[in-house]
């Protein structure tokens, strides 16, 4: 059963509808998922709930069912539904479940080997339990936004067009499901999963965290240097506005890289023979790299530069990414049933169970006959929870 908004809970979901789990999304006509209503693509000016690449990226291979939780029915109805369930997934503010009466104890009471997977903000403890956070600020709470950026000015996060901590939450998310699931079956009693969005980001930190246990400084935004590696960056490359990634990490990987950009007599300059004197050098080393790559075109540099054993790849776009023959082989481009739209891949390939988009992003309550009519009620109530104002047709 998948409460689960945005992306943090609906991506969550989907990774486990990916690979065969059967998800039914709960929504209602009063509260639909907020990503319906993000990156809209208008249709004669009126915004198409059905449209938004953001939700349909999130919700494929899922059953749509639009139920209002706060009504007795729609409860009734949720709770029937969770009877048969193994898994509950939501990601709203603490306290919302206990005040629509779907908490826990009224899980557990409905199914007493279910598992909750709660993927909240802050944890369900503490003083700052119920505080609203977004991508942007759990990494600036998380601690990564002061280890990120050019330099000392301002810090930096990622970006509405990714959303870090989110997409990080829902690929932990489902291992920590299928653990509870694991533990469900071992005692037979029903899980709740607490998982802190902002512990996750805060783990990525983790030399951060030792260092400043012991009383050390914390480590600058310094831009895409490497305190050991140079050069270590992102360098221009022509086509305007094309770059290329790159790490040199030992003298030999430098030799390889002046062999292939043509700086013969660089290599044997004193200021850049060692990986100390570079590292020492490292204004008028980002000089000559970057001139030199300006002349050469991204994926070829980094194929030269991968040949000598240095670690190179062009920065690539999102239609690059698309043509990319690396990703084509290993099969992680994805089309949807009905829909030509290329969608991301799996996050992983399983050789007996592998990755398969079973159906599009459901429209709102699209399913409800078919999940519905398995409830085990009269008639007139579920005609009840389907009435307009409960459950969308």
């Amino acid at each position: 059963m998948d409460l689960g908004i945005i992306t943090a809970g609906a991506a969550s979901s989907q990774v486990l509808a990916d690979f065969g789990a059967e998800v039914i999304k709960v929504e209602s006509t009063t509260y639909t998922d907020p990503f319906r209503n993000w990156s809209q693509i208008a249709d004669g000016g009126s915004p198409d709930p059905n449209a938004s690449p953001a939700f349909n990226a999130v919700n494929r291979g899922k059953l749509g069912v639009a139920i209002d939780l706060k009504t007795d029915e729609g409860r009734t109805a949720f709770l029937q539904l969770v009877a048969e369930a193994d898994l509950v997934v939501e990601n709203f503010r603490r306290g919302v479940l206990e005040r629509l009466g779907v908490g826990f104890e009224q899980l557990k009471a409905a199914n007493p080997r279910i598992v909750l997977l709660s993927l909240s903000s802050q944890g369900s403890t503490g003083p700052e339990r119920e505080f609203i956070s977004f991508g942007s600020t759990l990494e600036a709470i998380g601690g990564l936004m002061s280890v990120t950026g050019y330099g000392p000015g301002d810090p930096m996060w990622t970006g509405n067009n990714v959303n870090y901590p989110d997409q990080l939450v829902s690929i932990i998310a489902p291992g920590l499901a299928l653990a509870a699931l694991r533990l469900r079956d071992h005692t037979n009693e029903a899980v709740h999963v607490d998982h802190s969005q902002r512990e996750a980001v805060t783990s990525l930190l983790g030399h951060e965290i030792v260092r400043a246990s012991r009383g050390d400084r914390s480590s600058a935004s310094d831009s895409n240097t490497h305190p050991r590696h140079a050069p270590h960056g992102v360098y221009r490359t022509d086509g305007g506005d094309d770059w290329i990634a790159l790490s040199v990490r030992s003298d030999d990987e430098w030799a390889g890289l002046c062999e292939v950009l043509g700086l013969d007599a660089v290599a044997r300059d004193p200021r850049f023979m060692t990986t100390d004197a570079r590292c020492g050098h490292r204004a008028e080393l980002d000089e000559i790299v970057g001139a030199a790559c300006a002349s050469r075109e991204k994926s070829a540099l980094a194929h030269q530069l991968q040949a000598v054993g240095v670690a190179a790849a062009p920065v690539q776009r999102p239609e690059e990414v698309l043509d990319d023959p690396q990703l084509a082989a290993l099969g992680f481009h994805q089309t949807v049933p009905g829909d030509a739209t290329i969608q991301r891949g799996f996050v992983a390939r399983l050789s007996r169970t592998p990755g398969r988009v079973r159906r599009r992003a459901p429209r709102l309550g699209e399913h409800n006959d078919a999940v519905l009519g398995r409830l085990p009620v009269f008639e007139p109530a579920i005609e009840s929870v389907r009435s307009p104002d409960q459950v969308g047709q």
